[in-house]
């Protein structure tokens, strides 16, 4: 994996998802007014997202820790997700929907 820093693709100061920790990041004005975002690409030199400034200054055993960990995370939604999928369905009846809009309408 390697970071680097580039100006942003995107209109204005949007944010983005830091594809290591998740969490929501905006991009850094540099001294020449332009707006930057550490982008993340792989060992092929694709592009696969961005990285927040934290995790960037955090080092790259701290990435490591933090990429497991979010692994952990989505691994455990996805378990609850393909257990949910296996449920049977049950949904409200056009009659109780009708009842619902009536209620508050009324």
């Amino acid at each position: 994996m390697r970071i680097v820093w580039e100006q942003s693709i995107y209109f204005g100061n949007a944010p983005v998802f830091c594809s290591i920790c998740g969490h929501r990041t905006y991009p850094i004005r540099s001294g020449t007014n332009q707006l930057l975002l550490a982008v993340i690409y792989d060992r092929q030199g694709k592009m696969r997202g961005e990285a927040c400034m934290d995790c960037v200054a955090s080092g790259a055993e701290v990435i490591k820790a933090r990429l497991e960990e979010r692994i952990e995370s989505i691994q455990e939604k996805l378990d609850e997700l393909k257990a949910l999928a296996h449920e049977t369905m049950e949904l409200p009846s056009l009659e109780d929907e009708f009842e619902m809009h009536r209620r508050e309408v009324g």
